[in-house]
């Protein structure tokens, strides 16, 4: 699932407040909104602060290829 994918659902955080709890600026999100190519560390943040929701191996080639290690 990507960002936008998981924005649209009603029980997603917004935008907003999914950036304070990363601490990356609204901006730095959109930009990654369809992305599946995340820098490691954001993905690994947005999964936690989701609680899983966003699958951080969905979003970053990296943790995907590190977790089928």
């Amino acid at each position: 699932m990507t960002l936008d994918t998981y924005l649209g659902r009603k029980d997603a955080k917004t935008l907003t407040a999914l950036s304070a709890l990363i601490g990356v600026t609204k901006g730095r999100l959109s930009q990654l909104r369809n992305s599946s190519d995340w820098p490691p560390d954001l993905a690994l943040k947005v999964e936690e602060a989701t609680g899983g929701k966003l699958s951080a191996s969905d979003l970053s080639p990296t943790i995907a290829k590190a977790r089928t290690q």
